[in-house]
C-alpha cells in the first residue's frame, strides 16, 4: 500500500457535496451483495430479481473471483478534457480493507499525494500539507468534501464499477429495460439512491448476452434530463478481473463531450 509521509490533516467543518458527490459518499471501496444474504453468507438466487440477477451477472462477468474489496489493488489513471489536455494523471492504490486507499500523481496542474487510513486522512499539494494550504487550494484539490474522503468515495466507486452498484442506499427497481445506448440494444437497470446519498437516478448498460456493463447515466431531476452519462470501451485488469478501460463523459441535455478517463495496468495484491 502506497504510504506517502503525510502530516494528519486537519479535518473541516462537513460541507454539503453536489450531484455525484453526494452519491459516492455511500460508495467506500468494498463490495456489496446485489441481494440479502442467508445465514451462510450465500446469495438466495431464487429470491434476486430480473435487475438483481442482471447486476449479479455482471459482476461475475467483471470480477468472477470477487477480488474487489477482499484484495489489495493499484492502477494508473488518466483523465483529458473535452479538448484532449490532461485533468488528472495519478496512481491509485486501493487496500483490502475499504479505509485503505492512497493516490499520488497530478491534478489540475498541481502534484498531490493523498491517503486514507483506518485513522483519518492526509495529503499534500506540491509538497504542502493540507492544513496549511489556502481555502481556495483545498476547494481547488477537492479537499475539503467530505471531510476529506472524497477521493476515496470518488475512485471507490467509479473504479468499482459494477461491483459497487448495489452498495448501501442504492435501491433497484425490479424489472430490466430493453433500449439502446449509444446505438447498441442493451439492458438497463434503473437505480435510486436514498436522499442522504445524493437522491440522484441512475441507470446502468448492459450487453444482453454477457452482461459487461457498457455506460451509465445519472439524473439530478430525471424530468429535466439534466446529469451526464459516461460510455465504458475496452477492459483491462489482472488476475481475473476485468474493468473498463476507458470512460468517456457527456452531457445529458447536448451530448456535449465534458471528458475521457483511462484506466492502464492493474496490479492485484495478495
Amino acid at each position: 500500500m502506497f504510504r506517502p509521509a503525510l502530516r494528519p490533516a486537519r479535518r473541516p467543518a462537513s460541507r454539503a457535496g453536489s450531484w455525484l458527490w453526494l452519491v459516492l459518499l455511500a460508495a467506500a471501496c468494498g463490495p456489496r451483495p446485489p441481494a440479502d444474504e442467508d445465514a451462510s453468507g450465500s446469495v438466495a438466487e431464487a429470491d434476486l430479481t430480473p435487475a438483481q440477477e442482471l447486476v449479479a451477472r455482471s459482476v461475475t462477468f467483471h470480477d468472477p473471483d470477487g477480488i474487489w474489496g477482499s484484495r489489495s489493488l493499484s492502477m494508473s489513471w488518466v483523465g483529458t478534457d473535452g479538448e484532449g489536455g490532461e485533468r488528472v494523471a495519478v496512481e491509485l492504490e486501493f487496500g483490502a480493507d475499504e479505509r485503505d486507499f492512497a493516490l499520488s500523481g497530478r491534478y489540475r496542474g498541481s502534484s498531490i499525494a493523498y491517503e486514507t487510513t483506518a485513522d483519518g486522512w492526509a495529503a499534500t499539494v506540491d509538497g504542502v500539507a493540507q492544513a496549511d494550504l489556502p481555502d481556495a487550494d483545498r476547494e481547488r484539490m477537492r479537499l475539503h468534501r467530505e471531510d476529506g474522503m472524497f477521493w476515496r468515495s470518488y475512485y471507490g466507486f467509479l473504479a468499482g464499477l459494477p461491483m459497487k452498484i448495489s452498495d448501501p442506499g442504492s435501491h433497484l427497481d425490479p424489472d430490466i429495460v430493453e433500449t439502446t445506448f449509444m446505438d447498441r440494444e442493451v439492458h438497463a437497470v434503473r437505480v435510486t439512491y436514498d436522499p442522504d446519498t445524493g437522491g440522484d437516478t441512475w441507470y446502468f448498460y448492459f450487453d444482453p448476452a454477457t452482461a459487461q456493463l457498457l455506460g451509465c447515466r445519472f439524473y439530478h431531476d430525471e424530468s429535466a434530463n439534466d446529469g451526464e452519462y459516461l460510455t465504458f470501451e475496452g477492459l483491462t485488469g489482472d488476475g481475473g478481473l476485468r474493468l473498463p478501460r476507458l470512460r468517456g463523459w457527456y452531457v445529458n441535455a447536448d451530448g456535449r463531450h465534458l471528458g475521457t478517463d483511462e484506466v492502464g495496468t492493474i496490479r492485484v495484491g495478495p
